[in-house]
C-alpha cells in the first residue's frame, strides 16, 4: 500500500470516528435467574447424588448504536448456585469402627461474565442478538468439619444469544422503560487456576437458560 492511500485511509478513519452517534444509549439493571441446561460439575463424584439447576444474581446492560450503524450490547451479570450437604461424612475413632460424628460437605458455583453482542431490532419493542462470553468461574467444595474451603478459578469463554424487550414508560425524548430478557449462553473452561492439581482430565462446560426482568434508562 503506498503512502498516499495509506494517507487516504487514516484520513477517512478520522472522519468516521469524529461522526456523533445519534442512537441512545440505553443503560440497565435487572434481578437475573438461570437454568442450568448441562452442567459438566454434575457428572462430578464430588456432586454425589445432586446436580446444579438454577443459579441467581443480577446483569447490567449497555447498549448503544455505533458509527458503522450496529446495535452493540455489553452485559456484565453475576450468578451464584450453592448446594448444602453434597455428600455426608461419618468420622470414627482410633478405637474402632463406631461413629464419633457426622460433617457434610457444601459445593457453590459463580460466574462473573461479559456478554457481548450485535443486536438487531424485531418490531418496536423487541430485539435479538448474538455474540462471544467472557467468564471467570469460581468453583468451591466446603467441608463444615474443620472450616476447609477447596476453591477453583477459571477462565471460560463461548458464545451468547439472546431476545430482549424494551418497553419505553414514557413518549420523552430521554424515558425510563421496562426491560425484560432471555439468554442462552455456552461456556467452555479455557484455563485454570490448578494449583498442585492434576486436571488432566478435567473441563468445565455450561449451558444456561437466564431469564432478566428490570427496568431501564434512555438517554
Amino acid at each position: 500500500m503506498s503512502g498516499k492511500n495509506c494517507n487516504v485511509y487514516i484520513s477517512l478513519i478520522i472522519i468516521m470516528l469524529s461522526v456523533p452517534s445519534f442512537a441512545q444509549h440505553q443503560i440497565s439493571v435487572a434481578p437475573a435467574i438461570g437454568l442450568y441446561v448441562y452442567n459438566s460439575e454434575n457428572s462430578l463424584k464430588v456432586m454425589g447424588d445432586k446436580n446444579y439447576l438454577f443459579n441467581y444474581g443480577f446483569e447490567l446492560s449497555y447498549k448503544n448504536k455505533n458509527i458503522l450503524g450496529y446495535n452493540i450490547q455489553v452485559d456484565y451479570s453475576y450468578l451464584y448456585s450453592k448446594i448444602g450437604e453434597v455428600l455426608k461424612f461419618i468420622r470414627t475413632g482410633e478405637g474402632g469402627p463406631e461413629p464419633i460424628g457426622v460433617s457434610y460437605s457444601d459445593v457453590s458455583l459463580s460466574l462473573n461474565t461479559i456478554d457481548i453482542s450485535v443486536n438487531g431490532d424485531l418490531g418496536s419493542f423487541f430485539s435479538f442478538g448474538f455474540g462471544p462470553s467472557f467468564s471467570l468461574v469460581n468453583k468451591s467444595i466446603i467441608f463444615d468439619y474443620a472450616n476447609f474451603v477447596d476453591r477453583l478459578a477459571s477462565f471460560n469463554i463461548g458464545i451468547n444469544g439472546l431476545i430482549n424487550m424494551r418497553i419505553p414508560l414514557s413518549k420523552n425524548a430521554e424515558y425510563w422503560y421496562f426491560y425484560s430478557g432471555l439468554k442462552i449462553r455456552y461456556l467452555h473452561g479455557l484455563f485454570y487456576d490448578e494449583g498442585l492439581r492434576d486436571l488432566e482430565n478435567y473441563n468445565q462446560n455450561f449451558v444456561t437458560a437466564i431469564l432478566t426482568i428490570g427496568i431501564g434508562y434512555s438517554f
